[in-house]
């Protein structure tokens, strides 16, 4: 029995996503990828389903929604780089919740354009060989998780994998439409699962440019909100169905655009941002959308270490 725990970890704009299994036993964890000065008093953490307050390299955060509502300060992840302090405390965030070994192995998802040797380096320059020290805050618990090592994956490619189960296509090519909080990825791959590079992409169209369009119709009528708040609020539901109804067919113009044989593949969507979509009955929806990527890299994760 290994004492090394096999982590898929997506960290996106949106929320971060976290998969594993030990055991035959799955752990998992979402949060949204948004994080704030912490505190001890005068926080009713019950009135939160899902509370993330840790200490790391000892100051106090708020992480995912109790950052969000109780924060004074909130800062999102919105860089392309994974190896910011936003990222490093979000990591920190995630395995405080999922690790349930001492050493792990990570495959870390990234965009398309971002899958480089450059990108790699610095991964594993920032992580690779590292202890993360991190303490739960809600029952002041411990963890000291040691990075064995870590590798990328495309976030697509991975979602991919989990929607055909690692299996080959050997009828028709494949794609999936991955779309995030401010992109959207397309990874296309010929029979044989070979990929193709010249038919891959990542669009910068995702749900913060369907929220964009809410976001300037409230400031119109002397409302301002931030995306975030405008992402998480219930008050503007039937604004939201328009918007996303636009989008879906503007997403569907945008795969016909890259993808001119569409009509013979087999097409995947998944993110979370696609719950919200309807582009077709040509695409296959995955019913774990947002955890897609997360449970992609897992198996990756298997396969490379």
């Amino acid at each position: 029995m290994s004492d090394t725990q096999l982590i898929g970890l997506d960290i996106g704009r949106g929320y971060l996503k976290a998969y594993s299994e030990v055991n035959k036993i799955v752990k998992e964890v979402m949060f949204k990828s948004v994080y704030g000065d912490g505190r001890q008093d005068k926080v009713e953490y019950d009135n939160y389903e899902s509370s993330i307050h840790i200490s790391f390299e000892g100051i106090d955060y708020f992480v995912g929604t109790l950052a969000e509502k109780e924060s004074y300060t909130l800062i999102r992840n919105s860089k392309d780089s994974k190896v910011t302090q936003t990222v490093k405390i979000l990591m920190a965030a995630a395995l405080e919740q999922i690790a349930v070994k001492d050493k792990v192995k990570i495959c870390l998802g990234v965009p398309y354009k971002n899958y480089t040797q450059k990108t790699l380096k610095e991964v594993q320059e920032v992580y690779r060989g590292k202890t993360i020290k991190v303490k739960n805050r809600l029952n002041n618990s411990n963890k000291s998780i040691f990075i064995e090592d870590i590798d990328i994956f495309r976030e697509g490619d991975a979602a991919l994998f989990h929607a055909l189960n690692c299996s080959v296509n050997e009828i028709k090519p494949v794609g999936l439409v991955n779309v995030g909080f401010r992109t959207t990825e397309l990874s296309y791959f010929d029979k044989g699962f070979n990929f193709n590079d010249k038919l891959s992409d990542t669009i910068e169209y995702g749900n913060s440019t369907m929220l964009k369009t809410l976001q300037d119709n409230l400031l119109s009528q002397n409302i301002t909100k931030s995306l975030i708040e405008i992402d998480s609020s219930d008050d503007y539901d039937d604004m939201k169905k328009v918007i996303y109804s636009f989008g879906s067919e503007s997403l569907n113009q945008l795969v016909e655009e890259k993808w001119a044989n569409k009509d013979e593949m087999d097409l995947y969507l998944a993110g979370g941002t696609s719950l919200h979509l309807n582009p077709g009955d040509d695409f296959i929806k995955l019913p774990d959308a947002q955890m897609a990527t997360a449970k992609g890299l897992f198996k990756v994760a298997k396969m490379k270490f």
